[in-house]
């Protein structure tokens, strides 16, 4: 009688993404890899990796980080080599989390990264970034910006002059850092 129980493969994901990363990014995908292995053991369980990918801006399903879980997750070391090992017990190596990380990374949509950015200084939904805002940002960040400085922000990005730089406005100006 044949086993109704599906051997899981262990594949190694591909690291292009990861190489062609900026080293500003590499060293962030290292830091949350460090900061949520808990042990220290250089491995990260599910829920530490899924931490790793909320602290890199990643809000994937379960069911996706689960299926990179079963393709990607590895035995534990001291799992009995004749025994399958669940996927809840599977790990993530360092290369590995690069690997899906740099490949997350490399497919976001970068205008739809600056929308999030835009609502993180736009907390009341106005629709508009206004001196107060930048301000109350300035100050969260532990960078207290002059009010001469952030109101001369403000009137040399609003170009309509309403009082503040609109999204379109700000989409502009950070795709022309690019």
């Amino acid at each position: 009688m044949a086993s109704s129980q599906r051997t899981i493969q262990y594949t190694i994901p591909g690291r292009e993404d990861f190489n062609k990363l900026s080293d500003e990014q590499k060293t962030r995908v290292g830091e949350a890899f460090d900061l949520f292995d808990s042990n220290k053991d250089g491995l990260l369980s599910y829920e530490e990796f899924r931490f790793v990918l909320r602290a890199l801006g990643f809000e994937l399903p379960k069911a996706q980080t689960f299926d990179l879980l079963i393709r990607h997750g590895q035995k534990p070391a001291n799992w009995p080599l004749d025994q399958e090992c669940p996927p809840v017990y599977r790990l993530f190596n360092l290369p590995t989390a690069q690997a899906i990380a740099g490949t997350l990374i490399r497919q976001r949509d970068p205008k739809e990264e600056l929308r999030r950015a835009f609502r993180l200084f736009d907390i009341d939904g106005k629709g508009m970034i206004t001196q107060d805002d930048l301000r109350r940002v300035s100050k969260q960040v532990g960078n207290n910006i002059p009010d001469a400085d952030i109101t001369a922000m403000i009137e040399e990005f609003d170009a309509s002059g309403k009082g503040g730089v609109d999204e379109d406005e700000f989409l502009r100006l950070m795709m022309s850092k690019k």
